[in-house]
């Protein structure tokens, strides 16, 4: 597989024993928080509202970054 994606086996093994990123904790945490918010709004929620939400409970996230996380 490596030869295939012409990636080093070391960078491979590398790559898999990481820790995900502060950005990837925060977007897990955030998509666990929008779940919530659409699942009490009985799903008519898009972006904007969920944007709207968010900020009522003082987590200040832009409206394209929620807008990724929910596709």
């Amino acid at each position: 597989m490596c030869r295939v994606l012409k990636v080093s086996r070391s960078g491979c093994y590398a790559w898999r024993g990481r820790q995900p990123s502060r950005r990837e904790v925060e977007d897990q945490g955030l998509v666990d928080r929008i779940r919530v918010i659409h699942a009490e709004s009985r799903e008519p929620y898009g972006s904007p509202r969920i944007h709207r939400a968010l900020r009522h409970d003082e987590i200040w996230v832009g409206r394209k970054r929620i807008a990724r996380l929910m596709r």
